[in-house]
């Protein structure tokens, strides 16, 4: 990534911690589980920041949803993979 491209990804980490704090949320499981929508969890296999675990507990939380693992992705499909991504949400 260029180094404009990382000084945005910086802010956004910035701000995100600024607002979202712990990200903690004890009623997230019930709120999955009625979600009444075809669901797609797209997870990179190679997240450092959260684990492709996570992703398939999401999926498993959702009535019907697909998990899908994408090859040499991190935390960031739409920017490291975006080719891939877009394949995978509008396959059908």
């Amino acid at each position: 990534m260029s180094e404009e491209a990382r000084a945005v990804m910086a802010g956004n980490r910035a701000a995100l911690a600024g607002y979202a704090g712990d990200m903690v949320d004890p009623t997230l499981a019930k709120r999955l589980r009625d979600v009444q929508v075809p669901v797609l969890v797209v997870w990179g296999d190679s997240d450092g920041i959260v684990d492709p675990d996570y992703g398939r507990a999401y999926a498993a939380a959702i009535p019907g949803a697909e998990f899908l693992l994408l090859e040499r992705t991190g935390h960031l499909p739409q920017i490291e993979r975006p080719d891939a991504l877009l394949e995978a949400v509008t396959r059908g």
